[in-house]
């Protein structure tokens, strides 16, 4: 199973995939990044994934929107996507086994997920600069560390799955007033300046809440 998670999910070309695959596109799905997670997967890898919105020497960092989140918080912690994704994974019992990207997502990861397998295939110097391998040499090295995620999988030695105390609290920091004002039109939501917060019973309800205070909040 792979999830088109980029944009509106529609840049993976099916006619140059793998046969025995099969392809989540398209956009607006319930669990966007993840989504199929819920249906009888054993192991998510996270390929060309980015640091949180912040994070120093990140290619491109942010939290699902750099034009709106200036901040996400979830159980008082700073997560990114990385984190949010890998909520919505562990709430289905599956853990995130490996993942891609610069070096300041992979550690990232490292430091929320444990002994995840990491792959990185650039080292940025900024959020616009960054020392690539050649993209031959990329799929090799995220092809192996996949092989060896799933040998640990199977062998029962890759990581835990990441699992939130509940309720699960979220905080949003908002980068302009005006979207704090559209998304606190969320029922549930609570204010504070720029800051959004609301409290779900579980990571699922927080992750559709997320979405719906950034469709609000655009402007």
């Amino acid at each position: 199973m792979i999830t088109d998670g980029h944009a509106y999910g529609r840049n993976i070309l099916i006619e140059e995939m793998d046969p025995r695959a099969l392809l989540n596109s398209g956009s607006v799905s319930p669990l966007s990044m993840v989504q199929g997670v819920e249906d009888g997967v054993d192991g998510v890898i996270f390929v060309g994934y980015h640091a949180r919105i912040g994070s120093q020497d990140a290619i491109l960092e942010h939290t699902w929107s750099d034009e709106r989140v200036a901040n996400l918080w979830i159980n008082g912690e700073l997560y990114g996507e990385i984190g949010l994704n890998a909520a919505v994974c562990g709430h289905f019992g599956v853990p995130v086994i490996m993942i891609s990207g610069d070096q300041t997502a992979c550690a990232e990861s490292s430091a929320l997920l444990g002994q995840i397998e990491t792959v990185t295939v650039k080292q940025a110097s900024g959020r616009m600069a960054a020392e690539c391998l050649p993209p031959a040499l990329a799929q090799e090295k995220i092809q192996e560390a996949a092989a060896t995620a799933v040998m640990r999988l199977e062998q029962r030695a890759g990581p835990q799955t990441l699992s939130l105390a509940t309720p699960v609290t979220m905080a949003i920091d908002f980068v302009q007033s005006e979207m704090a004002d559209r998304a606190a039109l969320l029922p549930g939501a609570r204010r504070s300046g720029r800051r959004v917060e609301y409290i779900a019973p579980d990571i699922l309800t927080i992750y559709s809440a997320f979405r719906a205070a950034l469709a609000l909040a655009r402007i």
